[in-house]
Parts: C-alpha cells; structure tokens; sequence
C-alpha cells in the first residue's frame, strides 16, 4: 500500500474516532467542547477531500516535496496515537450486522459527499455510542471521557491540527491552489486558510507590476499632531488620524522615501493588510501572527517618507510612545515578567516569523525595538508581543554603518548585504531576539562596550567584525547565566536559530516549526 493510501486510511480511523467521542459526549452541558470536537471533524473531513481525492487530491501531485508528505504521515499517526484507547473502545462495540460494512465505506462516502452513505455510517456510530453509554463501567467511562480528561485530548488533537494545516500551507505555497476557484470553495473556510491563501497571493505578486496599488492609495486623512521620530523602524508614536469626522487612535511607523520608496510603500501596506485579515481570520494556535490592524499609509512628501498607521488596541493605556521589548529591557529587572510570560513572549515571536514565512513573505527587520508589548485586553497583567517594523528589504547605502542595528543581521546581511534575503536571515534575527529575552538584557547593553568604541564600521572592517559579534553571541547562548535563567533546551533553541541553515527551504521550514516553535509550545505548557 502506497504513502497516500496509508494516510488516507489514517484519516479515516481518526474521523470515526472523533465521531465516536462526540456521540459519547453530546449530551454534555459544555458547549465549547462540542464546538471543538466539530471543529475538529470539519477540518479533517475539508483536508481529506483537498489531499486524497482521487482526481485531484495535493498530496496525489508529483510536485510535493516529499518532506511535506513524510510530514503529514507524521502528524496523523501522532493523531491517532492521541486517540488510540478511543479507538479500541469503539471498535471492540458490536452494534448491527449491517455496521461493518459501513466501516470500510465511511470517508469513501464523505469524499463522494453521499449524504445518503454519510447518514448511515453516523447513524452507526450513534449506535455503539449509545451501546458505550449503556454498558460502560462508571470508573472506565470517566477514565476516558471525564471532563479533565477529555479537554486534554483534544488540546492534543487541536496541536497535531495546527501541523496539518501548516503542512497544507507550505504545499500551496509551493505548488499553487489546485484549480483557480479554490481560494473561494467551501473548504478553503473549513480549513481555515482563506487569509493564508490571500496573503500568499499577495507576497507573490509583483511590487512595480501589480495593478492592486498605485501612488494613489494613499490614506485621504490626516494626524492630529505631528510625529517627529527621526529613526526609522525603530520608534513609533501613537497618534489620532482624522478622516472628515471619523478619529482613529493610531501608532505611526515612520518610513523614509530613501529607503521604502512610495510604490514599495503601496506594496508593504498591502502586504500588511492582509496580514491584518490574517490575524482576524480563523487561524489561531501556536503558529498565528501576532501584529497589528494596518489601515494604510500616508504619503509625506514634504519630509520626505511616509507613515505607516496600525490601529492602536484598546488595551493600549499609554498616553503616546507605546512601549517596545527593547523598552522593558532597558528597564532591567523592574519590568521583568515572569517565566511563563518570557516563555509565551518568545512563543508568539516565533510563530508570527514562521506564519510569515509559510505565507511566501519575510520581515527582514526584526529586532527588540521592532516587538511593542502591549497586554492584549485591558484585564491581562502582563504584555505580548505585537511585530511590527516589516520591511522590503535594500541595501543600505553608503559605506559606513551603524553598529547596533547590525548587531540582529546575519553574516549575509551584516554591513553591506552580500546575499538576497533569506527565511534564514529572519531565524538569526529571532536567535538574537531570543537571547535579549533570555537573559532580559538588550544588545545594547550587552555590547556597550563594543557600540561605544565602534559605534559605526565601514565595509572593510564588517567581516572580521561579525565574526567576533557573532562568537559572544554564541558564547551568551551557551552561557550558564541564560540556562539559569530560562533551562538547557531554550538555551539550545538559541544556539539552534544562530547557527540556522538548511539548503532545503520546504525541509527548512518544517524543521523550523518542529525544533523551535514546537519546542517553545511545550515550554509554554511546562
């Protein structure tokens, strides 16, 4: 039996399954159980029509990697190792002769959307259900389907999920929607990639060909005071714009024509929109973005750049700078939140960076001043990241560079840029991030020295520079101060994002999602 036709088994054995658990557990007063549960059968019964069906199913195409199939065996085997004593329940039942017929014909009947075949396999599964909730031992019924019980496996079920979904990601990523309407189908929204599959779209598209945007699309408004940051990508204001009557709370990201000219602008926000729609969308878990409502952009020619305006959350209680991580480390200990929190913060950082690249896009700018820590509604305690700062990538102009900025680069992209960006040169970026949140020292802090001996290099120093930078860097990694502080596997996740390569993107991506934002996940829950 073939890859294919193993996984689509596979799939079959998990949908009877979870049928089964739902039957068991409908008369339960939780509702958010229910809705999970269907949620769950949902997804998987969109996936198994868009990967297996015979005519036209993604993973049927020669053109997947074989990483992503190899993947996706992964992931439901693990899904239905969560689900094995559910499994053995359900299948030692005897309910009528006619049943086991049924058996054989259930996700046959699903993929041909027989509702008449459909009907009679759930009412089969109704039936041992109905035989469990007869004859089952108290102690045994609530060993499996006791409330504690039952939400964790589900959580288990929901993470191996996540992975499917991504894993589907990273195919249409690489090989495109299977047909041209399929971004409007059905199962697009069972899958809960609709915004994935715009955005994809959207990185995709040509920032000087495009016909979604011109120099026109502009913002029509105005800002109710001026916004005087002089450093770009590195400080934002919040602000109120004014269109006619209407007043928006906004933080501002000034973006000077030097360096993003007005077309790239036009693309950049309409990438940004779209990431926006993301975040709103149904996709959430591990591996969600974590940034801001973008509105627009307004073009200032008269200073000569543009500004960027995010919608400001309603849980932003600051008067006008909204904080960044670079903010609260400075601060030192004083705004040090606990372990969960650090470990929660690096989490979402890690997620937002793999959900971009699973888009077709990258930031290309990331560092602590790039990250605002705002609380996500106006009762949690302690703030999460926002990412902002995305950027279109250029060479820097000139021969002479400042030190600090340079100090989150990779070595392709340390000074003079030597190389195109790459997905890698974000996981570097996010190792050095990592390591300030480890340790709750900024790089400016911990390269004080360095910056005020060198606060600017030129191209010929840059080589032999990096090297040293990026030797403390690894030897902070490796340190006992940051084991102390966050373990032994987070230390190794640094030294893992800063010594990032993989030839492969496909096989690249997935093991970025698999060692680090996995790994971070688990700590999340420790």
């Amino acid at each position: 039996m073939d890859h294919v036709s193993t996984s689509f088994d596979v799939i079959d054995q998990i949908y009877a399954t979870l049928t089964f658990i739902r039957q068991v557990a409908h008369d339960s007063d939780d509702s958010e159980r229910k809705k999970s549960l269907e949620a769950l059968l949902v997804f998987l019964e969109a996936f198994s029509a868009v990967c297996y069906n015979a005519e036209a199913g993604l993973l049927r195409d020669g053109r997947v990697h074989d990483a992503l199939s190899r993947d996706t065996e992964r992931s439901l085997y693990s899904l239905k190792k969560c689900l094995a004593a559910y499994s053995e329940v359900w299948g030692c039942i005897d309910v009528t002769e006619n049943f086991d017929q049924l058996e054989g014909d259930s996700m046959a009947s699903l993929n041909m959307s027989a509702e008449y075949g459909r009907k009679r396999w759930r009412d089969g599964m109704k039936e041992r259900a109905q035989v469990w909730r007869k004859l089952a031992q108290p102690v045994l019924n609530e060993v499996l389907f006791g409330q504690k019980e039952l939400n964790t496996v589900i959580k288990l079920c929901e993470g191996w999920i996540y992975s499917l979904r991504h894993t589907l990601e990273i195919i249409l990523l690489t090989i495109g929607p299977p047909k041209t309407l399929f971004p409007m189908s059905p199962q697009v929204a069972n899958l809960g990639i609709v915004e994935v599959l715009d955005l994809q779209r959207r990185a995709a598209s040509n920032s000087l060909s495009s016909t979604h945007f011109n120099d026109n699309n502009a913002l029509p408004g105005v800002l109710h005071d001026t916004v005087g940051i002089t450093k770009p990508f590195e400080s934002l204001a919040k602000t109120v714009y004014k269109d006619g009557d209407d007043e928006v709370d906004v933080i501002a990201e000034v973006a000077p024509n030097s360096e993003t000219p007005t077309q790239d602008l036009c693309h950049l926000t309409w990438l940004l929109q779209a990431l926006s729609q993301q975040r709103m969308g149904t996709k959430n878990g591990p591996y969600a973005l974590q940034t801001l409502i973008c509105m627009g952009f307004l073009d200032d020619p008269i200073n000569k750049r543009g500004l960027i305006l995010y919608r400001c959350p309603q849980s932003h209680p600051w008067a006008s700078k909204p904080p960044n991580l670079h903010d609260l480390l400075t601060r030192g200990d004083a705004a040090k939140p606990s372990l969960n929190s650090r470990f929660n913060t690096a989490r979402a950082i890690a997620g937002t960076i793999l959900a971009t690249h699973s888009s077709g896009w990258m930031h290309q700018r990331l560092h602590s001043k790039n990250l605002l820590m705002i609380p996500r509604s106006l009762n949690d305690s302690e703030p999460s990241p926002f990412v902002v700062g995305w950027g279109i990538a250029s060479p820097p102009e000139g021969r002479i560079f400042d030190l600090e900025p340079n100090l989150y680069q990779h070595k392709d992209r340390f000074g003079k840029a030597s190389a195109a960006f790459e997905t890698t040169h974000d996981i570097y970026s996010l190792g050095v991030v990592l390591l300030e949140l480890g340790l709750w020292k900024p790089m400016s802090v911990l390269f004080a020295r360095r910056i005020a001996k060198m606060p600017r290099f030129d191209e010929s120093q840059q080589r032999n520079l990096y090297h040293r930078i990026n030797s403390n860097l690894l030897d902070l990694a490796n340190s006992i101060e940051l084991k102390k502080e966050m373990g032994q596997q987070y230390a190794e996740l640094v030294v893992q994002c800063l010594l990032w390569h993989h030839r492969d993107p496909v096989k690249g991506m997935i093991e970025f999602r698999k060692q680090v934002v996995d790994a971070l996940t688990a700590l999340c829950v420790l």
